[in-house]
């Protein structure tokens, strides 16, 4: 068997939905399946003349990897189900291999959670590092070519990976299928469309020949409890059926690839996360039966006295990158309490590659309007609220219960700020140094001219006058929060008060 590896960029965002649904939000894949690169070669090489199609996509002899984010040169990995950190803590902290944690008082007190999403790489100086995948999501609208606009109520959305992201994978070939090697990767290199809305501005990739390292892996077999023990890991999806053709989710020893009649999967030990989803076939427009299986990143561990076997591919579909396995791979070692070997950390950015930009249309300026009124809205209702708790008790007479109502129509009725600062009787005057001129020139028989407002004349006068009631609303209403808002405030402030004076 021969392994040929490949680097694929992308050139565009794609969209690689993680389930069949039409309704609801769609999520999309993080890694690319191999049957997508199954279906590049397929569309130049499947011929019904010769014996080319049969060897090349249904004997088995060819088997199309999946395309894992990658760093450094490395291909990612996805994070073993078997890795756990403290719930309250990191990953940075520290990380514990399930099987081989010991279950004692201060284990329990850390509240291990399991560690599900995200790729690593991992290098010989005992460090995993996160791949960072950035996604983006966009909405769409179904177009009507009758009418030529969009269709009503068919709005719906992407999730895609941005653009920039440097994937591996690898195609296997075997002795049988190596003549076919060349004119395989000559159909793979170039820039190919994969994935949904590949003639709009998705799926553009660049496909090249390029060498990666991978995951090494260790010929020892490990000992829990005094007993031998082999990983198995699931570096791909990984299909199996039972003697009546169903597909099953617990595979036996054999389906894994050992050949040990004494071998036995210890399922307490092991942690298996399943998969379900409806394959689309575009060639018959129409999705597929469903896929049931064991998800990437599970792990096996089998009781077994036989050594490490080759690394394999099992179980079924393993042409479009199903079945691929690791055994006894160097993540998964840990000191004798359970502790992982590997430090985990995240990549660390120095360039984003997915960057927002701004959008300018009706919807994003209606939406920032409606952010900055609510904005507005909580700065009224918090200072209308410090309003009445501080000065509840000045105002405690049912007397000023009509008062507050009377502002509160006036409010109501003048939305220009100035003038409604004036009708109450808290404007400020223009230039006070020539208002007290004014008024100390002012012949001592005749009186002061009048003030005009609400609170400052009639028989109520007196009444704000006393204890500050009138500069405790002048202050509020000089508040400059409220510009623009004022007439608002001043309502949601008088209604608030005629139900204290009442109560």
């Amino acid at each position: 068997m021969e392994k040929i590896q490949f680097k694929c960029e992308l050139l565009s965002d794609i969209v690689l939905n993680d389930s069949s649904a039409t309704e609801g939000k769609r999520r999309s894949l993080d890694f690319i399946p191999g049957n997508n690169f199954l279906g590049i070669v397929a569309a130049q090489l499947y011929k019904k003349t010769d014996d080319t199609a049969w060897d090349i996509f249904h004997s088995g002899h060819v088997r199309f990897g999946d395309a894992h984010p990658s760093a450094n040169g490395k291909r990612g990995l996805r994070i073993p189900a078997s890795i756990f950190h403290p719930k309250l803590k990191g990953m940075e902290t520290g990380c514990y291999i399930h099987h081989l944690t010991k279950q004692n008082d201060d284990i329990r007190a850390m509240q291990l959670k399991q560690c599900r999403e995200g790729f690593y790489i991992y290098d010989q100086n005992k460090l995993a590092t996160q791949v960072v995948v950035h996604k983006d999501f966009a909405i769409k609208s179904a177009y009507d070519s009758d009418m030529r606009r969009a269709k009503d109520s068919q709005m719906f959305g992407y999730e895609a990976l941005c653009k920039g992201l440097i994937m591996y994978f690898t195609v296997e070939v075997e002795d049988e299928a190596k003549q076919y090697k060349e004119d395989i990767i000559k159909a793979l290199c170039g820039h190919h469309h994969i994935g949904r809305s590949r003639s709009a501005q998705y799926g553009w990739v660049k496909i090249t020949e390029s060498p990666f390292e991978e995951i090494a892996t260790t010929q020892q077999s490990i000992q829990i409890k005094g007993k031998q023990y082999l990983t198995v890991y699931a570096d791909s999806r990984l299909i199996f059926l039972d003697k009546n053709g169903n597909n099953t989710f617990q595979p036996s020893t054999r389906d894994l690839g050992i050949e040990d009649d004494d071998a036995e999967i210890d399922w307490a030990l092991s942690q298996i996360r399943t998969f379900q989803y409806a394959p689309w076939n575009y060639k018959r427009q129409a999705f597929d039966t469903d896929r049931c299986g064991i998800e990437k990143g599970s792990v096996f561990l089998v009781r077994t006295s036989a050594g490490v076997p080759p690394e394999k591919t099992v179980g079924y579909y393993k042409n479009e990158g199903f079945g691929h396995i690791i055994y006894n791979p160097v993540f998964l070692q840990g000191d004798e309490d359970g502790l992982s070997l590997f430090k985990f950390s995240k990549q660390k950015e120095t360039v984003s590659i997915c960057q927002a930009t701004e959008v300018n249309s009706s919807l994003i300026q209606f939406l920032k309007k409606k952010k900055k009124d609510a904005e507005d809205q909580n700065i009224i209702i918090k200072e209308v609220n410090k309003f009445v708790e501080q000065n509840k008790k000045l105002f405690s007479q049912d007397l000023f219960a009509s008062q507050w109502g009377s502002i509160r129509a006036l409010a109501m009725a003048y939305n220009d700020e100035e003038k409604l600062k004036k009708v109450i009787g808290c404007e400020e005057p223009e230039n006070p140094e020539k208002e007290q001129k004014k008024v100390i020139k002012c012949d001592k028989k005749k009186e002061p001219e009048k003030k005009q407002g609400y609170i400052v004349h009639g028989v109520a006068a007196e009444k704000w006058n006393e204890c500050g009631r009138r500069k405790v609303l002048e202050d509020f209403l000089k508040n400059p929060q409220f510009k623009g808002h004022l007439q608002e405030a001043v309502i949601n402030l008088a209604s608030e008060m005629a139900k204290i004076c009442k109560s």
